[in-house]
């Protein structure tokens, strides 16, 4: 989206062509100037400080992250929803992510940042003008930054504390990766009884506590941990006859996500087959490449040993526990070489491969993969089912979603699952008595308020929460998308983490 720009009408001879001299220094020093208003660091609006050349931390005012233009486009529909409400009368969500990630040496993609937010703006919207999770208080959304990696997530959590009573802040959302740092954040916020809702984070022990791993108590999820993950990607195998797996996992101490998605599908396999994983390779991901190298640059020599150890196992499938950006590294190093004997292969991983979406996949000269993944969630995708009500709420997501004049790309799940968060927490605040005065109480609610008996009505699906389930939601299905080379996706099923039926059940 862009905004319209107005100029001056244009006057014959001004005033500069008479004095040449002096409206140059003028231009420098205006240009200087715009220059330095484009580099947000250098003027960080309130709530919010210079770290590695954005700005981190919480954005009261609206003022930019980076130059990114797009994010500064939902920033400003964002401030226009907000100025909506008027009085005391209200109460406000966070939502707190990498806004700011570095193409090249990032495991996050923009894309699906700017999706994320588009999903959140869209909630607000349907919070405030339609009963679907009640009626009242109104709700406000404001963005918080924690910068690439999640380094500055320390900052970002002090300032969402230091101004939450005057934001009667009720809720944080997104926390898109799995990281260590993620995971303390969320430990942070929950110890000041802030509800943390992570969108898509589904590292397994995302829920734990990085210092003690004790349950974190006022942490809950949209999407599924990677054992069902796992799990869905094992009973999609099975059903297929497709047991002669490679797995290929990153064995990063940093990246949670990829670790804990390469334990949980041996457990899943070895359960689904009676066996162990018959041939495992392993990587390791920088979590920030070396100056001046990038990411793909970096693991190409890591790939290259895997790629003979898969023309000598010959697998009938590569499932691939590693991050979205990786994969393409990854699928670049193996189509480059040559076929020995195996023209095509199938690699089937987790929902980080949404990453790639919209991009072309590496030319792969020398051999072919079809690429699966199991999604978060994608739209459309209970169209081809018997979920009568999961179609009727994701048809009424949509439709807002349309009318906002938002990016129509709803494929990835990022828009789904931020909309989901958000209502989450707006639907849980306001079943809290007198709520304004009692922020706090609101994370310790989710359990009961959205339970097996009265699933909230998600986009992604109906989800509900059982105390024993820590924050992970229960019984929830997964699509399974396959990566097209152009970057286009398609829904091939719809997965069941427990192998039968994916009918709502908590049981």
């Amino acid at each position: 989206m862009t905004s319209a720009r107005t100029s001056s009408p244009v006057r014959p001879w001004p005033w500069w062509r008479r004095h040449k001299l002096v409206s140059a220094l003028l231009v420098v020093a205006v240009v200087a100037g715009g220059l330095a208003w484009w580099r947000p660091w250098e003027r960080c609006g309130a709530g919010m400080s210079a770290a590695g050349g954005q700005c981190v931390g919480l954005s009261l005012d609206g003022t930019p992250f980076s130059s990114d233009e797009v994010m500064l486009d939902l920033q400003r529909r964002i401030d226009a929803q907000n100025a909506e409400i008027t009085g005391d009368d209200f109460i406000t969500v966070v939502l707190l992510n990498n806004m700011t990630p570095v193409p090249g040496s990032d495991s996050a993609a923009l894309l699906n940042v700017h999706h994320g937010v588009m999903g959140a703006i869209a909630a607000q919207h349907r919070a405030n003008t339609e009963a679907v999770v009640g009626k009242a208080p109104p709700v406000k959304l404001l963005l918080a930054n924690y910068g690439p990696g999640a380094r500055w997530q320390s900052e970002a959590v002090d300032e969402i504390l230091a101004h939450r009573e005057e934001q009667r802040i009720v809720a944080v959302i997104g926390l898109g990766q799995s990281l260590v740092e993620t995971r303390a954040a969320a430990s942070a916020l929950s110890k000041a009884k802030i509800a943390v809702i992570s969108a898509l984070a589904s590292a397994d022990n995302m829920n734990r506590d990085p210092g003690t791993e004790e349950f974190i108590e006022r942490f809950h999820r949209i999407t599924p941990p990677n054992v069902d993950a796992a799990n869905a990607a094992v009973s999609y195998l099975r059903e297929r006859d497709r047991g002669k797996v490679m797995l290929v996992r990153d064995d990063s101490t940093s990246d949670i996500y990829a670790r804990t998605l390469g334990d949980a599908f041996q457990q899943a396999y070895r359960a689904g087959f009676g066996h162990d994983v018959p041939s495992e390779q392993v990587f390791t991901s920088p979590s920030e490449p070396p100056k001046g190298v990038d990411r793909a640059t970096y693991l190409q020599p890591q790939f290259a040993p895997i790629y003979t150890q898969i023309c000598l196992v010959k697998p009938d499938v590569v499932y691939f526990a590693g991050r979205g950006a990786d994969l393409k590294a990854f699928l670049g190093a193996v189509g480059q070489r040559g076929a020995c004997g195996m023209p095509k292969i199938d690699v089937l991983t987790s929902d980080d491969a949404s990453s790639l979406l919209g991009g072309p996949l590496p030319e792969m000269p020398g051999i072919k993969a079809d690429v699966y993944y199991t999604s978060v969630a994608t739209a459309d995708m209970w169209e081809r089912t018997d979920q009568t009500d999961n179609r009727k709420n994701y048809r009424a997501f949509a439709e807002a979603f349309a009318e906002l004049d938002l990016d129509d790309d709803l494929r990835d799940g990022y828009a789904m699952a931020h909309h989901d968060a958000l209502l989450l927490a707006v639907g849980t605040a306001r079943v809290v008595p007198n709520v304004q005065e009692n922020i706090k109480e609101v994370a310790d609610w989710i359990d009961n308020t959205y339970g097996c008996d009265n699933p909230l009505p998600g986009a992604t699906g109906k989800i509900a929460f059982t105390a024993d389930s820590h924050g992970n939601p229960v019984a929830k299905p997964l699509p399974i998308m396959r990566l097209e080379p152009s970057g286009e996706i398609e829904q091939v099923d719809v997965a069941s983490p427990t192998g039968a039926s994916f009918e709502f059940s908590c049981h």
